[in-house]
């Protein structure tokens, strides 16, 4: 591969290959709470996207390309032929974007706590949030995606788990974390629109009570997709996987084994 991409496979099986993308700041850690029942029946190639965690970050900008390139490599490279694809956040931003600009790579999508389609407000709420990053560091971040992500009773129940994703978003390059930042805060130039191009059965799902990744978007992005569909999970936020791995899995793994009885 041309970008030296940290990555894991786990699994097997006779399902289809299933890539895991993350969410902004995050790595492929974000996955450790689903991993063995995702990979119970099927392989599961999960990877650090640029400037994450053990990627590193190429030199000069940033653009939504440079991510839909390097997940094109890895499903190349790795050959995984016609995987499912899964991206929560900005992960799933990259998701939407390699379907459709390359429709025929990806059996299914999952978009999972995907934007799409933001209000003005909306788009000034996330520069107000680079602009904070700008200037306090990756220390403004952490305390900022904490709290939006998890309620303050969740990061008392589970104190482990938090820190967890604290300590990872501390760890964070800033200069590669603002690039990544800024491609997730404006968005895929080609969208809305090109949403019709994607020619995969897709899931969006997210959270009741995700501020950023709204029930909302996710229905517009199930409308927008060609057999695309909708699920939204109950009183949960915007990462699921992590604050409440069993109910994730319900829904993810229905979806997934749809291609069974298709």
């Amino acid at each position: 591969m041309s970008v030296d991409t940290h990555f894991r496979i786990e699994g097997g099986g006779g399902g289809t290959p299933l890539v895991l993308l993350h969410g902004v700041g995050l790595d492929l850690t974000m996955w450790d709470g689903v991993i063995d029942a995702l990979a119970a029946d099927r392989q599961v190639v999960r990877f650090d996207m640029l400037g994450h965690g053990r990627t590193l970050d190429p030199s000069g900008g940033r653009s939504i390309g440079d991510f839909v390139a390097q997940l094109l490599e890895v499903v190349d490279a790795l050959g995984l032929g016609r995987p499912d694809l899964a991206g929560l956040s900005m992960g799933g931003m990259v998701s939407l974007a390699a379907a459709a600009r390359h429709p025929s790579t990806f059996r299914r999508v999952a978009l999972l706590n995907t934007v799409f389609g933001r209000t003005p407000e909306q788009a000034a709420g996330r520069r107000e949030r680079l602009a904070a990053a700008e200037a306090g560091g990756m220390g403004a971040v952490a305390d900022l995606a904490i709290d939006r992500w998890f309620t303050a009773d969740w990061q008392a129940a589970n104190p482990v788990d938090t820190a967890a994703v604290r300590e990872r978003l501390l760890a964070n390059d800033l200069a590669a974390y603002l690039k990544a930042y800024r491609v997730f805060v404006e968005g895929d130039p080609l969208m809305p629109a090109a949403a019709a191009n994607v020619t995969a059965p897709t899931l969006a799902m997210t959270g009741e009570l995700d501020s950023g990744s709204t029930p909302a978007m996710s229905h517009a992005l199930a409308d927008a997709v060609p057999g695309g569909q909708a699920v939204v999970l109950a009183g949960l936020h915007h990462l699921p996987p992590i604050e409440a791995p069993g109910a994730f899995l319900r829904s993810f793994l229905d979806f997934l084994d749809q291609e069974h009885t298709a």
